[in-house]
């Protein structure tokens, strides 16, 4: 059947109109009636929110690393407790095998390299934590973003003030901090469950330098936690997911989970 003239160009006229709408035409959305617009009540707010989960077991996780040209593929179990309690297992890949362990009180960390037999120690900073696992996070950042929270120790080394803006092609607050090197620290926090889905960091010239995003939030209950997380870190040619098989939350973790002392035989080095 062939449609009339008349029609025919009238869809062609609309036609490229609303593939722009869908696909070219930027988002504006507006801020909520009851949007916070107070830099303190929203850190306290995402602070609230990281703290409702007392503990969670993320299993089956599964590490794709790129870096230097090379792509590894591993399995981990990453075990997150508060106030800032933090395991992570690594296994070698098609194996049950523990290639190192991973553990921090948000203080002080412990991890052991099986293959090598060391046995690391010392403050669980992010310069500590980044040579051991390439997060550039400190090990109470590492359990906040798994826990879908914010990387305050990452926010607060910067001494300029703290500021937040909504943000409305996204549809959300955008909270960020001036870099002392310039360029600006910026993350992205929905206002529904005040969680963090985003965090950017640029240098001066308007280059990003890291970056975490996430996807595939899933329920638990009345919060929700990603599945999938991404960390970009172009300086050290590294960009690796994590994709998490199943999330249990709030379940007894032992504190003896989060301790480990050197095996016989390994070398000591302290961080």
């Amino acid at each position: 059947m062939h449609l009339p003239i008349r029609t025919t160009l009238q869809l062609a006229l609309v036609l490229p109109f609303l593939l722009f709408i869908a696909t070219g035409c930027p988002k504006d959305i507006p801020p909520p009636d009851n949007a916070i617009d107070d830099v303190k009540l929203l850190r306290s707010a995402i602070e609230t929110r990281t703290a409702s989960f007392e503990t969670a077991r993320f299993k089956k996780v599964v590490l794709d690393y790129y870096g230097n040209g090379d792509r590894v593929k591993v399995k981990q179990l990453v075990l997150v407790a508060q106030p800032s309690y933090l395991r992570v297992q690594t296994r070698v890949p098609a194996s049950d095998e523990i290639l190192n362990l991973l553990v921090s009180d948000g203080e002080t960390f412990a991890m052991h390299k099986r293959d090598s037999n060391e046995f690391f120690t010392g403050p669980a900073n992010e310069d500590n934590i980044g040579k051991l696992l390439p997060v550039d996070l400190s090990a109470r950042d590492v359990s906040r973003v798994m826990l879908g929270g914010a990387p305050w120790d990452r926010f607060d080394r910067s001494k300029s003030e703290h500021k937040m803006s909504w943000d409305r092609a996204k549809g959300m607050y955008r909270y960020h901090v001036a870099r002392a090197k310039g360029g600006v620290l910026s993350m992205w926090i929905r206002h529904t469950d005040f969680a963090v889905t985003e965090v950017e960091e640029k240098n001066g010239s308007g280059d990003v330098i890291y970056s975490y995003t996430t996807d595939d939030w899933k329920r638990h209950g009345n919060r929700s936690l990603p599945e999938f997380r991404r960390f970009v870190w172009p300086e050290r040619d590294l960009d690796f997911s994590m994709d998490v098989g199943e999330t249990q939350i709030d379940i007894d973790l032992p504190d003896i989970l989060f301790e480990l002392e050197p095996p016989a035989g390994s070398r000591i080095i302290q961080l």
